[in-house]
């Protein structure tokens, strides 16, 4: 399984193999900054989602990945947003 990163996507999990998301058309990105494979969606709110993932460079050990996307608008909602997701 390989999760799509675009924070509007609807249905973020793919199978292995996929090269662009089945539900948005979005590049894939098999492993992010070269280092984090996203598995699996675990959650998602107004500040973004959090994806269960494999750290390739320890071993494929489980860690979590968290991605900021705030559903906000404005300068100071998303300085907001970035203090509380910090």
């Amino acid at each position: 399984m390989i999760c799509c990163i675009n924070p509007d996507c609807q249905k973020p999990e793919n199978p292995d193999g996929q090269t662009y998301c089945i539900s948005c058309g979005l590049q894939l990105v098999p492993l992010l900054r070269n280092r984090f494979r996203m598995i699996k969606l675990l959650g998602q709110g107004g500040f973004g989602r959090t994806y269960l993932a494999e750290d390739i460079d320890r071993l494929n050990q489980p860690c979590v990945v968290k991605q900021l996307a705030p559903d906000v608008q404005g300068t100071w909602a998303i300085s907001k947003a970035v203090e509380l997701f910090q």
